[in-house]
């Protein structure tokens, strides 16, 4: 899809990747919000989940449910203490007490950063307030909908939210509307709408104007007789697509339709694995057809076969697919079964990011029976040609999504009549999106927001609430587990949370000033900001690697070799993640483009070995030099030669090797090894005696000598250039 020259379509791709601003992306059917959703997705380094509000939707989208994802009830949410009807209404107090959000799940929602709602025009005010109540309270922030950001998609002249009628009087009291923009917390989040204006489906002047007047709920007569002129009830169901108001008549109109063939019918059964729930399904789980039937294709083809609403008819079936003719096509299309994954979220405590986790799949062919299908049932769909059938037009906004399908005027054919009345549309969605539009001076928003964006980031990266919360989690973990000395791990899990503790107050008083030197206009504020950030770097990195890493990583160490201890040791491994993740996260903080902190870091953390492989698993191919590497690091913690031999259950002439390898690269003085008076002399007798090998040497030299510490000496006088061997210095 070209998207050159779009400014709302970038103006929207900025603000998210870039800024806080909440934003509601809308635009009119066919103007790429799908589109532009995947490219965000694909770009945004934002910690990021995607819900909608119904089974079927999340799917498509890619992701979860509102009500799965913040275990949420069905019941409609009050917002407010107030006690209402229990069996049809929720208030917050009982809202707390029925959401079992699970440890992982309060772990990842702490950690987002970015909220997609699809199809937001379905989401209720209340549904929305669920969510933001939901948030805050996990998250600890009173900011609206918990500090995170949102980006909110849809048309709301298109689906609206269902309300029943004995809900909305209560309702009523706490909303004007059953909209999301009506939800108490849109109102505080000082939101942007940007409305797509490029048309991508229809190309016709004329059609796209009669749409955009119909969608306003403008009713001009001369469109009304336009679109009227495409009148012909003579036009048969089984020459095209029908779009019609309720389910009775499409599956009526598809069944008589299906019954005149006269070709045996085969059955084509869904194969679904994991958790599916029956309501996320994406299409039938049976399938009937016959050769000669008419179907419509229900998803986009990865390299471009068919699209989401092409028509074709069923030539064959064979064991391994189905051949679809459709009209322009030269060949047949050979359509195999394909899957949809149901989705869902999961903390990676490695890497700190929130990444998608496939939990069930449903395989079936893309395609069903396709003489009619509702204008419901029709959204995001493109047809060429069709016959729309809104005799019994019911809703605001159907008359609009069921035109609006088609790619041209040329293949759209009226049943029945359209008449001013069809024209519905709800008057408070158009009073909204009158006061909704950006400012003129929308451009200059732009880059104040993205200033102080970074501002932002670069104050919480400072940050260190979620490592209290971390600490805090692990405390109460204590006791669900039976582990050796659990009174002295009570005592070391107390100890290093009031060390963190101590430490945010600190971070919180570095972030005040970094505030005020962020806000200062004056010259040498900026050089204030990276001298500033540059010692809170070195005092935050040394203070957390010294007094919570060192710790935790020597309690892990020792509880390793006890038995029983492998849950608990593997707790103690994700908090020492978090603590690194923290501790990396400053070295690589930028501000203006450049990095605050451009030295060596002073604590590295090599992950050397996975001790969390799966059973059973491949283990990954050892790197050259990683033994000696983990040596290196062992001895460098302050563990002697003895011990790490002890924790890699090793013997000692083998870690003796390891240090051979760090003495000629200068890594370990070897003064810390080996009596230096003892090294000088097993040099000398080496010199002496070149010719001999080193069981020969070890006879001359006059004390005991093994041939590791024989091979050090040989190292130590590599590094020292006493064997005419010593090489340049390479430069850092």
């Amino acid at each position: 899809m070209d998207t050159t020259k779009n400014f709302e379509k970038d103006l929207a791709e900025q603000f998210v990747l870039h800024t806080q601003k909440n934003i509601f992306l809308t635009g009119r059917a066919g103007t790429g919000k799908t589109t532009l959703l995947q490219e965000i997705l694909k770009k945004t380094s934002k910690k990021s989940v995607v819900v909608a509000p119904t089974g079927v939707a999340a799917i498509n989208a890619g992701g979860m449910t509102i009500h799965s994802m913040f275990q949420l009830p069905t019941k409609t949410f009050i917002p407010s203490s107030e006690t209402v009807n229990r069996d049809y209404f929720i208030n917050r107090n009982e809202l707390v007490t029925v959401q079992k959000i699970r440890k992982e799940r309060r772990r990842l929602l702490q950690e987002l950063e970015l909220l997609v709602i699809d199809e937001i025009s379905m989401v209720r005010a209340d549904l929305l307030d669920a969510v933001d109540f939901t948030l805050r309270r996990l998250r600890k922030n009173q900011n609206p909908f918990g500090g995170v950001q949102l980006l909110v998609i849809g048309d709301l002249y298109q689906l609206a939210p269902v309300v029943k009628e004995f809900i909305w009087p209560t309702l009523n009291r706490y909303y004007k509307t059953p909209f999301f923009f009506s939800s108490i917390a849109w109102k505080h989040s000082q939101a942007f709408t940007i409305e797509l204006k490029k048309i991508y489906r229809q190309e016709d002047e004329t059609f796209i104007s009669i749409l955009n007047n119909i969608r306003n709920g403008t009713r001009v007569e001369a469109d009304i007789d336009r679109l009227n002129a495409n009148f012909n009830h003579k036009l048969k169901a089984s020459e095209t697509i029908t779009l019609t108001t309720h389910n009775s008549k499409a599956n009526a109109i598809n069944q008589t339709e299906l019954n005149r063939i006269d070709t045996p019918e085969f059955k084509l059964n869904a194969k679904i694995t994991g958790q599916f729930n029956e309501s996320s399904y994406p299409t039938n789980e049976q399938i009937i057809l016959k050769e000669g039937a008419q179907v419509m294709f229900i998803r986009n083809h990865s390299d471009g076969l068919y699209y989401n609403g092409k028509i074709g008819t069923v030539l064959s079936k064979t064991e391994d697919g189905i051949s679809v003719q459709c009209e322009g096509d030269a060949h047949p299309i050979f359509v195999e079964p394909i899957e949809w994954k149901n989705t869902r979220y999961q903390l990676n405590e490695a890497t700190n990011e929130i990444e998608p986790e496939e939990v069930g799949s449903f395989e079936q062919y893309p395609l069903k029976l396709a003489w009619a299908v509702t204008v419901h049932k029709s959204q995001g769909l493109t047809f060429d040609h069709a016959i729309v059938d809104l005799e019994d037009t019911f809703a605001p906004g159907q008359l609009y999504v069921a035109l609006s399908r088609c790619r041209s005027l040329e293949g759209l054919t009226l049943s029945s009549r359209i008449r001013p009345e069809n024209i519905i549309v709800d008057q408070r969605v158009g009073a909204f999106y009158e006061i909704s539009k950006p400012p003129e001076n929308v451009a200059q928003i732009l880059q104040e927001s993205k200033q102080e964006y970074e501002d932002i980031s670069l104050r919480k990266s400072f940050y260190l609430v979620k490592i209290v919360d971390h600490m805090e989690v692990w405390e109460e973990g204590i006791t669900e587990i039976e582990i050796p000395e659990k009174a002295n791990v009570f005592l070391l899990a107390r100890q290093l949370k009031k060390k963190s503790k101590a430490l945010q107050e600190t971070a919180l008083k570095f972030e005040k000033q970094l505030y005020f030197l962020t806000q200062s206009e004056e010259e040498e504020a900026l050089a204030s900001i990276f001298d500033r950030g540059e010692k809170g770097i070195l005092y935050f990195t040394e203070e957390v690697h010294e007094k919570l890493i060192k710790p935790l990583d020597d309690h892990r160490r020792k509880y390793m070799v006890k038995p029983k201890t492998r849950r608990y040791i593997q707790g103690i491994r994700d908090l020492i993640n978090h603590l690194w993740t923290y501790v990396n996260t400053l070295y690589a903080i930028e501000y203006r483009g450049s990095k605050i902190y451009s030295k060596e870091p002073k604590y590295k953390r090599v992950i050397l070995f996975n001790p969390d492989s799966k059973k059973g698993a491949k283990k990954p191919k050892r790197q050259k030099g990683e033994t000696q590497r983990i040596t290196l690091e062992l001895w460098n913690e302050g563990k002697s030669i003895l011990e790490i031999a002890k924790e890699r259950n090793l013997v000692i002439g083998t870690i003796k090797s390891h240090m051979s390898k760090w003495i000629k690269e200068g890594k370990v003085p070897i003064e810390k090894v080996m009596d230096m008076e003892k090294v000088k002399t097993a040099w000398e007798c080496i010199q002496n005696h070149p010719d001999k090998s080193s069981a020969e040497i070890r006879e001359v030299i006059p004390f005991n000598i093994d041939y590791s510490e024989l091979s050090m000496v040989r190292s130590w006088a590599h590094f020292s250039g006493l064997d005419g061997n010593k090489e340049e210095e390479k430069p850092q």
